[in-house]
């Protein structure tokens, strides 16, 4: 594992009115960067035990940046669809970043959007 990607997230990241519940570090069970390969724009993504899943931006430049999405756990297919319509508001995200987001693939969100 990038040793860089260690350190994107901090304690300061599982603020309890952010995140909905009180989680710590140590819930982390994924870790992974995404990158937007249109912008070149690398976001980190943590897993967290209860599936909840934190998308902050990751630049080499340094930088301590916020969590910018929240991802709550889904169970369904419906309930995921409801996340990817949900994330699609969101002008800044191509369907490509939502895919990697939500571990899918682009054409799985392509769908769900066409459908809904």
């Amino acid at each position: 594992m990038d040793k860089g990607l260690l350190s994107v997230f901090t304690e300061d990241d599982f603020d309890e009115d952010i995140l909905g519940g009180e989680y710590h570090l140590e819930d982390i069970v994924s870790l992974s960067y995404v990158m937007n390969k249109s912008t070149g724009e690398r976001f980190a993504r943590a897993v967290l035990e209860d599936g909840t899943t934190m998308i902050k931006p990751a630049y080499t430049r340094g930088g301590n940046y916020q969590v910018e999405h929240v991802i709550q756990p889904y169970r369904t297919t419906a309930e995921r669809n409801a996340v990817i319509a949900e994330l699609a508001d969101d002008p800044d995200l191509t369907q490509e970043m939502i895919a990697a987001m939500l571990d899918i693939s682009q054409s799985t969100v392509s769908n769900v959007l066409r459908n809904s």
